[in-house]
Order: structure tokens, then sequence, then C-alpha cells
């Protein structure tokens, strides 16, 4: 659920309250947060978060600041990880759910969390 401190912070952020001092990764992420735990879904999140990063681009005369790929990129990445079952995706129930899971780290048996990056040969 989101907070009221947040749901606060995405209306400051459309009305240009927030100082572009103070809109940093951090607040990108919890701006994005925010719009996904209003909106219906993560498309209606992702066209608010752009409508909202484009005209605080544009307030400061730099609307080329605005990177669509990147915004979408990280509404996405949080919408994965509000996903409650995200870790069955990487841990066999009986490995997650084991009383040395519980205790300490185990690390995943059916995908690595830091796998390796892909690399496009065409490039």
């Amino acid at each position: 659920m989101i907070s009221t401190n947040d749901s606060a912070f995405a209306r400051a952020f459309e009305r240009g309250e927030i100082p572009p001092a103070d809109f940093h990764h951090a607040a990108h992420l919890r701006l994005a947060l925010a719009y996904l735990a209003e909106c219906e879904s993560v498309d209606e999140a992702t066209a608010k978060m752009s409508a909202a990063i484009r005209q605080f681009a544009t307030a400061l005369g730099r609307p080329n600041k605005y990177h669509h790929t990147v915004t979408v990129f990280w509404i996405q990445m949080l919408a994965r990880l509000l996903d409650k079952n995200l870790p069955l995706t990487y841990y066999s129930p009986g490995l997650l759910w084991s009383d040395e899971a519980r205790g300490r780290w185990v690390a995943p048996d059916l995908r690595t969390i830091d796998g390796p990056a892909r690399v496009d040969a065409a490039r």
C-alpha cells in the first residue's frame, strides 16, 4: 500500500513543487512506486510517470532529458519487485521454505540473482 507521504510526494511532483536537485534516482523510484500503487495497471502507471517526468523536464527547459526507455525499464523492474511470488522464480519451494533458508542466506537453486549481462554481438 502507498503511504500518504508517497502520494503527497507524487502530487507535489506533479505540481512542480519538487526542486530539480531533490529529484534524484531514489526520488524517481519513489514516484514510480507511488504510481504503481495508485494505478490499475503497469501501463497506466507508465503513462502517468512518462507524462509527469516529461512535464518536469519541459518546465526546466530541458525536454531532451526525458528518456522513455529508461522510464519504462524502471517501472517494469519495480512492478516485478512488487510481485510477492518473485522469489519462486529463483528458488524451488522446497528450498525457499526450508529451515535452512529461514535461518541463513541460501543461494537460489533455479537461477542466479546476479547472472551475467546479455551481450549483443551485433554491437
